[in-house]
């Protein structure tokens, strides 16, 4: 089975203002990527490109690695190392790095389906589905308590908030604020979105520990994994990372048990 090519779109999908520690988002900016093989099966991709400025750039560099793709077997991991290797003197971050992951994603996505697996599956896991979860913004401790409250009406049994605020104890607010508001039986779950030293998130996570969370996202940079691995060692709760992985790095990563990816 060979790649065929790939067809792009680019969405921009509005979405009410969501702010996090490390700004507010208020639209999606998405690069949907269909590779087709020519046997018929096709793969697909959804990148998110942070801000609109980079949706059409990266829309249009996959478009221009496409004629490098074309033509070769359905081999993900070998057409990952080839584009990596052709792109090795420009450097694979930013948005090649962008644009590569969304291809390589796309190709897994084909593979899987040529054989008719999920993905991790044919990658040797087994599924572990996370339930579905309100999302809550950077809202503070009132907003954060209406906005839990409010998800508990509408049945959902987690939620995962945007924390990060210039004090611990502003922090723990905010997560016993939502468990007051939303019962005993809600899944919490927190999302730093990077904004931490880890200097800092050492000393918060450990006071998290008390909370009875049931992960804490990305409280350092998302490719600092020494880091990580320092932090999962110190912390019960588990830590979960993964959404923003899209570069190749050449550093081992070397995970504890207590540490979570998606």
């Amino acid at each position: 089975m060979k790649i065929a090519g790939f067809d792009i779109r680019c969405a921009s999908v509005p979405m009410p203002p969501h702010r996090t520690a490390s700004g507010v988002v208020a639209v999606s900016p998405l690069v949907l990527l269909s590779v087709r093989t020519d046997a018929g099966i096709t793969g697909h991709s959804i990148t998110f490109t942070y801000t609109p400025a980079a949706l059409k750039p990266t829309a249009e560099l996959m478009k221009n690695i496409e004629p490098l793709a074309a033509g070769q077997p359905l081999a993900p991991a070998a057409v990952s190392d080839a584009l990596h290797a052709r792109f090795k003197m420009l450097g694979a971050q930013g948005l090649v790095g962008m644009a590569l992951a969304g291809i390589d994603m796309a190709l897994w996505d084909a593979f899987a389906r040529a054989q008719g697996l999920p993905l991790v599956q044919l990658l040797g896991g087994q599924p572990r589905p996370v339930r579905a979860y309100g999302g809550i913004g950077y809202d503070g401790v009132e907003g954060s308590a209406r906005a839990a409250e409010d998800w508990a009406r509408r049945g959902l049994l987690g939620i995962k908030a945007k924390i990060g605020y210039p004090t611990l104890a502003e922090d723990i607010a905010v997560i016993r604020a939502m468990r007051a508001a939303a019962g005993p039986h809600m899944q919490l779950m927190v999302d730093y979105n990077q904004s931490l030293s880890p200097t800092e998130a050492g000393q918060r996570l450990q006071a998290l520990d008390a909370e009875g969370l049931a992960w804490i996202e990305e409280p350092v940079a998302a490719h600092d994994f020494p880091a990580f691995a320092r932090l999962a060692a110190q912390t019960r709760t588990p830590l979960q990372a993964g959404e923003n992985w899209w570069v190749r790095w050449t550093s081992a990563m070397r995970w504890t048990p207590a540490c979570a990816a998606t």
